[in-house]
């Protein structure tokens, strides 16, 4: 009886869940909204299949009941023959080559001069669009152009006869309401950034002319100084040509049905009758399946699809129709054909590198009246530009495997040096050197680069593997080592903080207490209250003394209290308790501070995440300045153990592999993304950038080196330091504070007096020189000393001479007056900060 109402519970929650309605369903009016987008396609579909190549054709006012090529639309459709001639010119240009060798099988028709005549040219292309022919021999072009292709557009001379058009959105899309009226992905810059990414289909169903024409899906990203983020992204779906190499791109939207009119911008009757074809069984298989689906989108071929907002706030977006072509290889002893198979089904089989791909562009769009072409020869110089350049997907993907096993192994030589110094500096002497924010600057750069490596691996499954390894091995040098280090060094350094917090509540309480003194007591007329006996359970201990008694005198001496022979035991466990009390509580404050550690540590590293994630969306100039800036912050990590060794006067903090190995290993990647111009994130060069980085760097070096050798405070100005202690000073003989900087122990120097070659006590074989026994090695340590008075002497002279600061490197006096060889103290204090003589605390060298 008492599990019933639990029973009850669980079939209501089971009937909730089955009976409630689908939230994937769409509502009434987006199933209205699918089916006016079905007929409206079905319609464009049926006029492209009754309609012949000359169906459309503005100069002799042959229109299409189609949307966008209807008379009234508005559309610059008298610039479009311009435009196919340009895209001819560009297929010309691909084919000079090819023609002047006779390696087309064409070519019979060229004249044997070195450069064909424009009629003969020209009838070869019209030969090559009609005919769709292929090439002798080896085939010059690539048959799947699946890839990534990057360059630079500038605008072309037609745009200039282009009067503005003049759309009536609202007679174009009697459906749509528009939330404004500014179009998008309107480019009224005069040059940018082009990146095209290919995604070509091979069709399952043979059709006639098969493997003549194909499917393809392209992601267009331009960018001009305008744009934001990467620039404008539309996505466009057309048809490749791949005897020829070219490709015919259109966006389709509401107020443009670009997908179903694609063959009325192709070159050539022949192309129009393959794109007829193939669109005719690619399109009506799409419309039968929104059909099937009732969760189909509206408009499968959509430019914005990944843009949910559209649903919500549509807004007008400029039409593009892009004419792609492939220029032949280089090469033509490579079979092309044989590589491809061998990329995209790998057999282990020798091949040559794959050469790359270029492809001239020309963007066309008719409603917003702008003509873009990349930028390249014969208008350009091939410094200025190279068109469009990439490589195919999987070359592309083999490149970027081993381009990320390289950064792993980076990252792995960086875990190396990172144990040999945690090894080196093993000891609180050595640990206290180290600058903390150093290494933390450090296992931030290791730490972005896990987080960077573990999101690009959610996004490409073709590299995963090598990706979430880099990842593992980042996550690996930034929790284990990074972390364990500034753990080490942040708990080593926690008096140094503390005694650092007390001189400033010291310096505080100073300028408080100056304050208070120096305003003016105030004056009061109120009496001294009686003061009240304390009273206990056997009555008071003490009376009120009368107003005449005298009052002791305060003589602000502490009271000593001594404590019974007879409680000696409870004093000592006192002790103890205390002892123990103080010990828990300094272990619970670093507990806490550790804690505060690794929050403020990873807070810090998500918000740098953040904040880069949304660089990339600004403009071209602002996103620039940030990343640069970034890489320059991070590249300064030797600046803070700089600091640090003039703040404490200390040399040999890290070891010289440490430094040079991660300043090299470090510096890699930015310089790799800096210099390479294919490089796998499509970075744009900046080598003066990378020129300024990597000399920043080198003057850290150099930094490190000359405190090293000169001394850790040679370029810092008297005064701008705190005091420290200088463990290789001058010795002078008549020093005004009787020997306070000379050695103990000069004087008592012993010799052999028999001996003719042994100095007198206390002095080298050498003017100007003292000699002392090193109580570590216990050899003896030939030291200049300035004699007394021999300022002005030559003897003098000549140690101060002597006395440079190479010299002075092989001695080192302690503040308690006691010399060693340099070497042999260095390693003492390696392990224990205290005198081998006296046991005297020593400061950190």
């Amino acid at each position: 009886m008492d599990s019933s109402p639990r029973m009850v519970l669980v079939v209501f929650l089971l009937l909730f869940l089955f009976l409630s309605p689908d939230s994937q369903a769409p509502s009434l009016s987006q199933q209205r909204e699918l089916d006016y987008s079905i007929l409206d396609e079905r319609h464009s579909l049926d006029v492209l299949n009754t309609s012949a190549y000359n169906g459309f054709d503005t100069a002799n006012n042959r229109w299409l009941n189609v949307t966008g090529l209807r008379r009234g639309d508005g559309y610059a459709w008298d610039v479009l023959p311009k435009v196919q001639q340009r895209a001819r010119d560009q297929l010309q240009r691909s084919l000079d080559t090819f023609t002047s060798s006779k390696s087309f099988r064409n070519a019979s028709e060229v004249p044997n001069d070195s450069k064909p005549e424009d009629g003969a040219q020209q009838k070869i292309v019209q030969n090559a669009l009609s005919s769709m022919k292929s090439f002798d021999g080896p085939t010059p072009l690539y048959q799947n152009v699946t890839g990534i292709f990057n360059g630079q557009w500038v605008r072309s001379q037609i745009g200039k006869e282009i009067a503005t058009p003049s759309l009536n959105l609202s007679a174009l899309t009697p459906r749509v309401y528009y939330a404004s009226q500014n179009y998008n992905r309107n480019i009224t810059g005069q040059g940018g950034g082009l990146r095209v990414q290919i995604e070509e289909k091979t069709s399952e169903d043979p059709l006639p002319d098969a493997g003549l024409a194909r499917d393809v899906k392209a992601q267009v990203t331009i960018e001009d100084e305008t744009s934001s983020g990467d620039g404008w992204e539309v996505t466009l779906y057309g048809v490749h040509y791949p005897q020829q190499g070219g490709i015919v791109l259109s966006t389709t939207s509401g107020k443009f049905a670009g997908i179903f009119a694609l063959p009325y911008f192709t070159l050539s009757e022949r192309s129009f009758t393959l794109a007829q074809q193939l669109l005719n069984q690619t399109l009506m298989s799409t419309i039968n399946h929104q059909e099937a689906d009732f969760t189909s989108v509206s408009n499968p071929w959509s430019s914005s699809p990944n843009n949910p907002s559209e649903l919500i706030f549509p807004v007008p977006h400029c039409e593009f129709i892009i004419y792609l072509q492939q220029h032949p290889v280089e090469d033509t002893s490579i079979d092309l054909k044989a590589m491809e198979k061998e990329l995209r089904f790998p057999t282990g089989a020798s091949m040559p590198p794959a050469p790359s791909i270029r492809m001239s562009a020309l963007i066309f769009s008719p409603d917003c009246g702008f003509v873009l072409e990349s930028k390249g020869p014969p208008d350009f110089a091939p410094q200025q530009g190279l068109h469009l350049n990439g490589r195919k997907q999987e070359s592309y993907i083999r490149i970027a495997r081993r381009c990320i096993l390289a950064f792993a192994a980076v990252i792995s030589a960086q875990i190396f040096l990172l144990m040999r110094q945690m090894k080196d500096t093993s000891t609180p002497s050595t640990r206290s050197r180290v600058s903390f924010y150093t290494i933390a600057m450090m296992a931030l750069g290791d730490g972005f680069a896990c987080m960077g490596f573990m999101v690009v691996s959610i996004l490409v499954d073709a590299a995963f593997l090598p990706l979430i390894t880099t990842a593992f091995l980042s996550f690996l040098c930034v929790s284990f080592f990074g972390m364990k280090f500034l753990m080490d060094i942040w708990t080593v350094q926690a008096p140094e903080r503390q005694e650092r917090e007390r001189e400033r509540q010291r310096e505080r309480d100073r300028r408080n207490a100056e304050i208070a003194a120096a305003q003016p007591a105030p004056t009061s007329t109120t009496p001294m209250p009686t003061p009240i006996p304390v009273v206990t359970a056997a009555g008071a201990d003490t009376l009120p003394l009368p107003v005449t008694a005298r009052r002791p005198a305060d003589t602000e001496v502490t009271p000593i209290i001594i404590t019974p022979d007879q409680d000696l035991d409870a004093a000592e466990a006192e002790d103890i308790a205390a002892a123990q009390t103080t010990a828990q509580t300094t272990l619970g404050s670093a507990r806490r501070e550790m804690s505060a550690l690794y929050s403020k540590f990873y807070f810090l590293l998500l918000g740098i995440l953040f904040l880069s994630l949304h660089a990339t969306t600004w403009p071209t100039t602002p996103r620039s300045i940030y990343s640069n800036t970034l890489a320059f912050i991070y590249l300064s990590f030797w600046m803070p153990q700089v600091h640090r060794n003039v703040i404490r006067n200390c040399r040999k903090a890290l070891r010289w592999e440490f430094v040079v190995g991660e300043s090299i290993l470090r510096l890699t990647p930015i310089v790799y993304f800096y210099t390479v111009p294919d490089n796998i994130l499509f970075v744009e060069n900046n080598a003066n950038a990378a020129y300024v980085l990597m000399g920043w760097v080198w003057i850290q070096i150099w930094a490190l080196v000359s405190q090293e050798i000169l001394g850790p405070r040679f370029f810092v100005p008297n005064g701008w330091a705190p005091p420290a202690y200088d463990y290789h000073p001058i010795l002078r003989e008549d020093d005004e504070e009787a020997g306070a900087t000379m050695p103990i122990g000069f004087t008592q120097a012993t010799a052999d007096p028999t001996s003719p070659t042994t100095p007198k006590p206390g002095e080298s074989k050498e003017k100007g020189k003292k000699v002392w026994d090193c109580a570590i090695c216990t050899e003896n340590i030939d030291v200049p000393v300035i004699p007394a008075g021999g300022s002005g002497s030559g003897e003098g002279n000549a140690a101060m001479a002597a006395t440079t600061i190479f010299s002075r490197r092989a001695y080192m006096v302690t503040p308690c007056r006691h010399i060693f060889h340099s070497q042999c103290l260095e390693g003492w204090m390696r392990y224990r900060l205290q005198c081998p003589i006296c046991r005297e605390n020593l400061p950190p060298l």
